[in-house]
């Protein structure tokens, strides 16, 4: 177990081992939030928080992560405000075993066909955090180049998103998570990378168990 209180990389994963020298193929375990590291020739992940069912080698995730491999003790829950309709905003509260509201996470629809939804993570006390395509974030007053990033990041993520039937999932995009412009977190899919130490651990973890769909 790793702490999960001031881990900088995670990943929602079943592979407890890569594969390796020695061994062909990776060792699985249940559905855990894991930290990425290496232990002599072999990258190993150990969790630091559980979600899921546990099962082995199962991608499940749901909506509670938990502390132990039991799954006894909840460590956040991510309740989805209900009463909004498809096209709206949508707004997921994150709270404590105690039921006290950790913060909230908001899947934002886009404003034309070009671009996918963005997303925000509100922390009590803190500036709001703002998930952009990696393409479009860049400085503001760097107008022209931020115009022209705004367009190339629109036909990216719509080329991305070309092929995949109703339903499905798009392809991974990396987003940079800004608060006041300034970088707190990078993801891509379920990797995170957590640049800030005050971003409670929590919240990237809810975000990660919505993943970017």
């Amino acid at each position: 177990m790793v702490d999960w209180r001031d881990v900088g990389r995670f990943v929602i994963d079943i592979v407890e081992r890569e594969s390796g020298p020695g061994r062909k193929r990776p060792v699985l375990g249940g559905n855990a939030i894991r930290v990425p590291r290496r232990e002599g020739p072999v990258r190993v992940n150990p969790p630091c928080a559980f979600v899921g069912s546990g099962t082995v080698g199962v991608r499940d995730v749901g909506s509670v992560v938990h502390e132990d491999p039991e799954r006894q003790r909840v460590l956040c829950r991510i309740d989805r405000v209900a009463g909004e309709r498809r096209d709206e905003e949508r707004r997921y509260v994150v709270r404590d075993a105690q039921d006290g509201v950790i913060g909230a996470v908001r899947r934002v629809p886009p404003s034309n066909k070009l671009v996918r939804h963005t997303w925000r993570i509100e922390q009590p006390g803190r500036p709001e955090i703002v998930g952009r395509n990696k393409w479009t974030a860049l400085p503001r007053q760097d107008v022209p180049a931020h115009a022209l990033g705004t367009l190339l990041g629109g036909v990216l993520d719509s080329a991305l998103s070309l092929g995949a039937e109703e339903g499905d999932r798009p392809r991974e995009r990396t987003l940079l998570w800004l608060a006041d412009e300034v970088e707190v977190m990078q993801s891509t899919g379920q990797d995170f990378r957590i640049k800030a130490a005050w971003l409670d651990r929590r919240l990237a973890f809810a975000v990660a168990c919505l993943a970017d769909r």
